[in-house]
């Protein structure tokens, strides 16, 4: 049996921040998937519904290309940085010690990706539907995957912070 009372509170073990990691993958599937699907099912791609006058809107758009549309038409290359993108993620997660917010930035991000990646696979494109009037349109996969990059951003940045003392 190990002894955890010295250990800080952000790490755990490696078989925790997998399973955490797993738990918040499916997680955020789902909903992707199930936000993604409602949409589809109500709106036509274009129909748009203001939630928040001037500055909020559902608006159903399908998306070939990738983040603010860049690279559209161009799905392999979208689909190789995916699995480049997963692949490190992946490692990620594996190396160095253990950390709940390592777990959580690698799960959101597996998630979104995972969420984006059926899509393309399914129909070449990816459905998007939040829109905010100063903003491109995105879905609940973008923003998972926006989330765990600057969780991870920000893990680097305070254990840089804690290695200078």
């Amino acid at each position: 049996m190990q002894d955890h009372s010295s250990a800080q509170p952000s790490t755990a073990t490696r078989r925790t921040t997998v399973i955490l990691a797993i738990m918040l993958t499916v997680a955020v599937f789902a909903v992707d998937q199930g936000l993604k699907w409602y949409v589809e099912d109500i709106m036509r791609i274009g129909q748009s519904i203001e939630v928040v006058p001037g500055i909020l809107s559902i608006t159903h758009i399908k998306n070939d290309g990738g983040a603010f549309g860049l690279l559209a038409g161009r799905g392999v290359i979208l689909l190789a940085g995916s699995a480049v993108a997963v692949t490190v993620v992946i490692w990620m997660l594996f190396a160095g010690p253990p950390s709940r917010v390592t777990a959580v930035a690698c799960g959101a991000i597996l998630g979104g990706a995972a969420g984006n990646l059926l899509d393309r696979l399914q129909s070449g494109a990816v459905t998007d539907y939040v829109h905010f009037s100063f903003w491109y349109i995105f879905n609940a996969a973008d923003a998972a995957i926006v989330v765990g990059v600057a969780l991870l951003l920000l893990s680097s940045l305070r254990r840089t912070d804690d290695a200078k003392g």
